[in-house]
């Protein structure tokens, strides 16, 4: 199984003592951005069984800008073990629910989702994965912790260079 885990776009100014972080949209720049990224998988045929987003505000509205672009709009699906919070661990017990599914794009938050990828490919926390904001890591994923395999880590400057280039 192939997971694309994407940091959401960026954002409005963080206040996360603030009640109403939850609700922090993209901001125009993190629009722009997403929305490269989105033409930049179209423009190579990727498309996923399912998009499992973070139901906070910024990370769903960055899977919805992908899966329009991709040209299913209603393909989100919410998933509370991507928000922040839940340690890693509660979303690999989901995917390996939903195995065998070929490709999965799961969107969400810092600093979960390094842990995540981290989790994946070495079985522990930590491995110095680090996703910017609007990045994407491809993993292949067999289903055990460790057994994970980092195929490709691409901050948003990399997608837009190489969005540019196709052109």
């Amino acid at each position: 199984m192939d997971l694309y885990i994407m940091r959401h776009g960026k954002a409005g100014v963080a206040d996360h003592s603030d009640p109403r972080d939850s609700e922090r949209c993209l901001s125009k720049p993190g629009r722009e951005e997403i929305s490269l990224a989105g033409a930049w998988m179209k423009a190579r045929e990727i498309e996923f069984s399912t998009i499992a987003s973070s139901p906070l505000r910024r990370a769903a509205e960055t899977a919805s800008i992908i899966a329009r672009a991709l040209g299913d709009p209603d393909r989100v699906t919410f998933w509370d073990e991507l928000a922040i919070g839940p340690p890693p661990g509660t979303v690999v017990q989901k995917i390996r629910e939903i195995m065998p599914e070929n490709r999965i794009l799961l969107v969400g938050h810092e600093p979960q989702l390094s842990s995540l990828v981290s989790l994946l490919i070495c079985s522990r926390h930590e491995c110095n994965i680090v996703l910017k904001k609007g990045g994407i890591a491809r993993v292949r994923f067999h289903g055990d912790p460790g057994s994970g395999e980092l195929l490709w880590l691409l901050s948003p400057g990399m997608i837009q260079e190489w969005h540019s280039k196709d052109r």
